[in-house]
């Protein structure tokens, strides 16, 4: 029987992969690269490409996995090409944390786990396995609304 926690995780995260789709799907070019207030906010691309590449790193935190090679930096910078392009991060980027969570064995939730290389300044080096995973799907659906408010935003200029 899978875990209820992780199985709990990983239903929420994949209703939120559609909703992301829905918000992504036939977008314009101008709009994917679009920052709705200037250089101080994100476009969707960006959002997408950091939401996901965080959520499969805390994903593997939570679940003890290796660590995904990630430059959070870079991130910030991301541009696509089109909405096609942004989907199919989705989807790929998206299967691998449901896989993540798909093979999940048993764990314990109380255990420290290394938060990531080059931790963010505002969070321990270590957090239990429990946090890994809640802070990835909190995470995850802050940024999907997100992306979702800059869709609406665009949709109505």
């Amino acid at each position: 029987m899978p875990d209820p926690f992780v199985g709990s995780a990983r239903y929420i995260i994949s209703d939120y992969l559609d909703e992301l789709r829905k918000a992504v799907d036939g977008l314009p070019h101008e709009a994917v690269n679009w920052a709705p207030a200037g250089d101080d906010t994100n476009s969707i691309a960006v959002l997408v490409t950091h939401n996901l590449n965080s959520t499969r790193l805390w994903m593997s935190v939570g679940l003890g996995a290796a660590p995904p090679d990630r430059d959070r930096d870079v991130e910030f910078e991301a541009k696509a090409e089109n909405a096609a392009e942004l989907l199919g991060m989705i989807n790929e980027l998206g299967a691998e944390i449901l896989a993540l969570m798909d093979g999940a064995g048993d764990i314990d939730w109380t255990e420290n786990r290394r938060a990531h290389l080059g931790s963010d300044p505002g969070l321990p080096n270590y957090v239990p396995a429990a946090f890994g995973i809640m802070h990835a799907v909190e995470h995850f659906s802050q940024h999907v609304g997100h992306v979702t408010l800059t869709r609406q935003l665009w949709d109505a200029r």
